[in-house]
């Protein structure tokens, strides 16, 4: 999913230099992967990312774009210069921007002779604004390790005295939270690397990638199953690509018909997309899937869905299409719901927690058995889509009317038996028009639920008691009713001639 745009523009150039300049890391990567742009992009003063994050200090995109470049290469382009010969080494070095500074040359192994148009290199860059701290780094760089970052001259080291103190006596709280913090990635991330290197052999180039590359996202779209492999029609070494956000499998002649438990292995998940197979359930091992947010299995043969992802709990889009599940029960619980599409299956009721789903804006079960109209829906504030066409839907509840006219763009109610004709001629065109002419009439005449609360033998509205009383089925307010007024006049005068 693109990150929303705050700022920077609307275009993926815009939001990929603001990105850098607020440290936004998530919008950053989306920039570089889905928006367009790369690391040599340059802005409308003709520097590249690299350079703009090594002038503004800004180590955190930094590492972000060096990572980039080592991953995709050439190294070379860690040299870029501007039209005055610069480097981005040399413009973090002027401007005393020693992490960066240090970045650049540790991680992104920059050359440090290069020199520009005047015959300048980054140490004299550094000597031209005094950066002391910055010249004795660049004149010895092999001597800055990680316990002595800190330490650069005599001043950080009554300060690492003082650190020290403040630990004995438990004053520092804060920084001790930053180091356990520090201490969790650099575990999580020697987890990873562990994970990664005892894959066994990939048998696809796909997985291959992931592993070598820690990439994020894999697609096994249109991909032939393994024949005679003991593990099935996957690759096996792809439980062991931990690293993934990602992974798209749609493989070809309906050959994957289960997904086993090591799915769990992949808990970094955030989007897991298993459409148009041939699956006939899903495993249990979704649970362990906490980050996921993006699920589609539609097109499969599923009839129920797991339990376990009711313990999804950040799931927003959700897309079970086109499959025999006949009880939405395990998503009761799932408050973060945005998107919910489960159409084509065997459902008779939709059991949602409707009061919770503050940001559900895409409801959609067409093609289903629903027989009762839930009422819930008109909690649904933010809704926009609403298609429950072609189920068994005979009443349009009143609740309906609490719908936000300014959100809610398009009602599919048409292949329906509703009760009330003039619902029925808003529907069956499917226009957007009538949305609002839809929702004007139900908050007046939709259907009410009995005084108990009870599901059946509920009243109708005014009109609804007018429509069923009515020969001919009419709700209209015109000639149905003079009519009816004058047929009971005349039997009321030949009664009194009686």
């Amino acid at each position: 999913m693109a990150p929303k745009k705050k700022s920077g523009g609307g275009n993926p150039r815009d939001q990929y230099f603001t990105a850098i300049k607020q440290q936004k890391l998530d919008t950053l990567r989306w920039c570089l992967r889905h928006g367009g742009v790369t690391h040599r992009s340059e802005d409308e003063e003709g520097h590249t990312g690299l350079m703009v994050a090594a002038a503004g200090g800004f180590s955190d995109s930094l590492g972000k774009l060096i990572e980039q470049v080592l991953k995709i290469g050439p190294p070379e382009d860690m040299d870029d210069v501007d039209e005055d010969g610069r480097t981005p080494l040399m413009m973090a070095a002027y401007n005393g921007k020693l992490d960066c500074v240090k970045l650049l040359v540790i991680q992104g192994k920059c050359n440090l002779k290069i020199k520009d148009e005047k015959g300048v290199d980054a140490r004299g860059y550094a000597a031209l604004r005094k950066n002391d701290k910055i010249m004795a780094f660049l004149d010895n760089p092999k001597a800055a390790t990680p316990d002595s970052e800190g330490d650069d001259d005599e001043e950080e080291k009554p300060k690492a005295r003082v650190f020290k103190a403040s630990q004995q006596v438990g004053v520092s709280s804060e920084t001790k939270k930053q180091e356990e913090a520090h201490a969790t990635k650099v575990a999580v991330a020697e987890a990873l690397e562990a994970e990664l290197l005892a894959a066994p052999k990939p048998a696809w180039p796909e997985v291959a990638a992931v592993i070598k590359d820690t990439r994020r996202e894999l697609s096994l779209r249109g991909k032939e199953g393994l024949k005679n492999s003991k593990h099935g029609p996957l690759d096996v070494a792809l439980w062991n690509c931990v690293c993934l956000f990602e992974l798209r499998i749609e493989m070809n002649d309906g050959v994957l018909t289960s997904l086993p438990p090591q799915l769990s292995r992949l808990e970094n998940l955030t989007t897991l997309i298993v459409s148009a197979n041939a699956l006939t359930e899903l495993p249990d091992a979704i649970a362990s899937l906490k980050k996921l947010r993006n699920l589609e299995a539609a097109g499969n043969k599923l009839s129920a869905i797991p339990d376990g992802v009711a313990q999804c709990e950040l799931l927003q889009v959700v897309d079970l299409s086109n499959n025999s599940i006949a009880s939405l029960a395990p998503l009761k619980d799932l408050k973060e719901l945005v998107s919910l599409k489960v159409g084509n299956n065997e459902l008779s009721e939709l059991e949602l927690a409707y009061g919770d789903l503050e940001h559900m804006n895409t409801l959609s079960a067409p093609n289903n058995s629903i027989v009762e109209t839930p009422r819930g829906i008109g909690q649904l504030q933010m809704l926009v889509v609403l298609d429950l066409s072609h189920n068994k839907l005979e009443q349009v509840p009143m609740e309906w009317g609490t719908l936000t006219e300014k959100k809610l763009q398009q009602v599919r109610l048409a292949g329906n038996p509703l009760a009330d004709p003039r619902i029925r001629r808003f529907v069956d065109g499917d226009a957007p028009s009538m949305v609002k002419d839809l929702l004007n009439h139900v908050r007046k005449h939709g259907f009410k639920a009995d005084a108990g609360g009870g599901k059946k033998g509920g009243k109708k509205g005014k009109k609804g008691k007018k429509a069923a009383a009515s020969p001919s089925g009419s709700d209209d307010e015109g000639e149905d009713n003079i009519a009816d007024l004058l047929a009971a006049m005349a039997k009321g005068s030949d009664d009194e001639l009686d």
